[in-house]
């Protein structure tokens, strides 16, 4: 597999709608499953489908006429990268620094901080 890049908003649109089908997809399913308010032309979408597709996050397979598109990664995958991949740019890779920032901030609440300590002893 291809090293992972970031997904711009517009792609993780169309993963969104990918992930969820949980089966190969078309260029017209995509377009009649398109987010609400959202009217991407064919040549769009086909764009963003092209790009998915060099950076490593969708495969693409002609049957006819039509492409079908596969995720290459769950979103889960997908997560886990951009999670690290934040971590890495915002606190230079320190999972410390960013626990720190997330309490000081005060918006964890008693159960949040609950959760975590569950996390960490496990």
């Amino acid at each position: 597999m291809k090293k992972i890049q970031r997904m711009s908003d517009a792609e993780k649109q169309i993963m969104e709608f990918i992930w969820s089908v949980k089966g190969p997809v078309t260029t017209k399913d995509i377009i009649g499953n398109l987010p609400e308010g959202k009217t991407w032309k064919k040549n769009t979408v086909i764009t963003f489908l092209s790009r998915l597709t060099d950076k490593g996050i969708l495969t693409a397979t002609k049957i006819g006429k039509a492409h079908h598109y596969e995720p290459c990664l769950t979103e889960e995958e997908y997560k886990l990268f951009e999670t690290k991949q934040f971590i890495q740019d915002v606190h230079k890779g320190s999972l410390v620094g960013f626990l720190s920032t997330l309490c000081g901030s005060g918006d964890l609440t008693k159960e949040d901080i609950e959760e975590l300590r569950k996390k960490l002893k496990e």
